[in-house]
């Protein structure tokens, strides 16, 4: 018994969400009874299975591997429509990749519509192990390469590679590799970030018994009898289990039909109809140079001026006559006619009244 989104999505309905939704929208029934309440348990071999009435038979298992280029988004569907893996293979069955490779690692990528099959390959009970090849401009010191014999804490847990040597030694530099079980985010350059080992190139040659030899970049093909049976060992599957998922298929190799990124951030072309309307021709932005900048701030500073003094004549009137309704009214002053006595006669009473002769003015 398997939950009801899951074998919808097993058998290429929809993803597992995609598939939650059906079911609480009433569009999914189990022999004849609508189910719409998630959890729900089904035989995928007894029961019947229908999604808007029409009856949902099982998928032919595929297995399939590719030798992934960099500038790949490893999911089956980016929300920022990145270029993915899914760009660069074309089946009816809806596969998905098996683990992830980030989008500046190339080498061999694993999919396959199989849930029980990714399930061991990614789950480290299994104990599948996974060759990355490292390439680095300089030579590695030995005590670098022994530290990482000895193991490197990662996220709290110490890593021990089951293997790391010098492989060769190129025009392009030399080449590491390491063998590790663990599928830890970014774990191949951590470890190497760790060791102080830069990171040229990164490329998966091997997951298991599964390797990209005889695939050029962006090729991909199906799994032979021969891989799929040793993979099968390889994850303790049964003989009936193996038998039961056993597919001979004609092996041709096929070159993606997609158009490889020249840049990891490109995203994909889109269609005709999708493009928004061409923007006006506008020039580009130039940075001014320290001539056109210093002649500009002078005729800015002598806009300002200008504009000073413009506001200073206008206000000019406006502040007179404000002073004259501010000023205070001025005092009376003596009348000077002919009574009034000048400072030399008054002079002279000051003497008389004090008893001193007055000045003697001359004739």
């Amino acid at each position: 018994m398997e939950r009801l989104q899951r074998i919808l999505a097993s058998r290429g309905v929809a993803s597992r969400r995609a598939a939650e939704e059906l079911i609480r929208e009433g569009r999914v029934s189990v022999n004849g009874t609508i189910v719409t309440e998630l959890g729900t348990k089904a035989d995928p071999r007894r029961d019947e299975i229908r999604v808007d009435n029409r009856v949902i038979r099982p998928q032919a298992l595929r297995y399939l591997i590719l030798n992934k280029p960099t500038g790949y988004i490893t999911t089956v569907k980016d929300e920022r429509d990145r270029w993915t893996v899914m760009d660069l293979i074309s089946v009816p069955e809806r596969v998905f990749p098996v683990g992830r490779l980030d989008r500046d690692t190339e080498g061999l990528l694993l999919f396959t519509n199989d849930g029980d099959v990714a399930n061991r390959v990614m789950h480290p009970r299994y104990g599948l192990t996974k060759e990355y090849q490292v390439l680095t401009r300089d030579r590695p010191h030995p005590q670098q390469l022994e530290r990482i014999r000895r193991g490197i804490v990662i996220d709290g847990r110490r890593i021990i590679p089951q293997e790391v040597r010098l492989l060769r030694e190129s025009a392009d530099g030399i080449v590491i590799t390491i063998t590790v079980y663990e599928g830890i985010f970014h774990l191949v350059r951590r470890i190497m970030e760790v060791a102080g080992i830069e990171v040229e190139r990164l490329r998966r040659a091997r997951i298991g018994p599964l390797s990209i030899a005889g695939l050029r970049i962006g090729e991909w093909r199906d799994l032979t009898p021969g891989e799929q049976s040793t993979l099968f060992e390889a994850l303790r599957l049964t003989e009936e289990e193996a038998a039961e998922k056993s597919i001979e298929r004609p092996i041709r190799i096929r070159a993606s039909g997609a158009q490889p990124p020249a840049n990891p951030l490109w995203k994909r072309p889109k269609r005709a109809e999708d493009k928004p309307e061409p923007k006006p021709n506008v020039p580009r932005y130039r940075k001014p140079s320290r001539t056109e900048r210093e002649a500009a701030e002078r005729e800015q500073a002598a806009g300002d001026h200008r504009e000073r003094t413009e506001q200073e004549r206008d206000d000019r009137p406006q502040r007179e006559r404000s002073r004259r309704h501010t000023e205070r009214p001025e005092r009376e002053r003596p009348h000077r006619g002919r009574n009034r006595r000048s400072g030399g006669e008054r002079e002279d009473n000051r003497r008389r009244s004090s008893g001193r002769p007055p000045r003697r003015r001359l004739p």
